[in-house]
């Protein structure tokens, strides 16, 4: 109805290793990373439901939460303490849930999201079994409040935030959580032109 929709999805795909992934080795001292040219494609299985509500005019909710199955997945493995390879692992299962919400007053909009995802490497007999995949954080979040005249000029401000992730497979290297602010401003100035200033990261 007016208020509430509910929605699911079924989904598969695949994706093919890339060229660098084959072919291309390269160093971030003192670790070399190697290239695999018997990769084999990746394979997506997921499901996802969700809810949206609207309690009002300019206001809305959405919550999603979502199982994914990859296997076959690409990761740097590592080898030795030099040395990572790219493989193919059994599988990486993600689980999770992500929050939006959009808000709008007059001139000004908000729009807010949140996403926890549970991700697990399944790889039975290798050390990382069971460990989350690198780069991978379970907490990330972001928020846009922005101010807009109608044809005239508009101010908007940023924030993103990621949680703590792994920088290696085993967990031995630790990405700390990050925040970051941007702003935008935007000045019609008339016959299809617009002065744009940004500030990224400021912080």
């Amino acid at each position: 109805n007016d208020v509430v929709a509910l929605r699911t999805a079924g989904y598969t795909g695949f994706r093919l290793p890339t060229l660098n992934e084959l072919y291309r080795s390269f160093l971030v001292f003192p670790i070399t990373t190697s290239a695999n040219a018997d990769l084999t494609p990746e394979q997506l299985k997921g499901i996802e439901g969700g809810i949206d509500l609207t309690p009002a005019k300019g206001i809305s909710f959405s919550a999603t939460a979502f199982f994914n199955r990859l296997d076959d997945a690409i990761a740097n493995v590592t080898i030795n303490s030099i040395t990572r390879q790219r493989q193919n692992v059994d599988a990486i299962e993600a689980k999770g849930v992500e929050l939006t919400f959009n808000g709008k007053l007059a001139d000004f909009k908000l729009k807010a999201s949140y996403a926890y995802t549970d991700n697990k490497v399944k790889a039975p007999g290798q050390q990382f079994n069971g460990y989350r995949p690198a780069q991978t954080p379970r907490h990330s979040a972001s928020a846009t409040i922005a101010w807009q005249r109608a044809r005239g000029p508009s101010l908007a401000a940023s924030l993103y935030y990621v949680g703590k992730q792994y920088e290696d497979d085993l967990q031995n290297d630790v990405l700390p959580s990050a925040l970051t602010v941007d702003a935008v401003a935007r000045l019609p100035l008339g016959h299809g032109i617009t002065l744009v200033g940004r500030a990224e990261n400021i912080f």
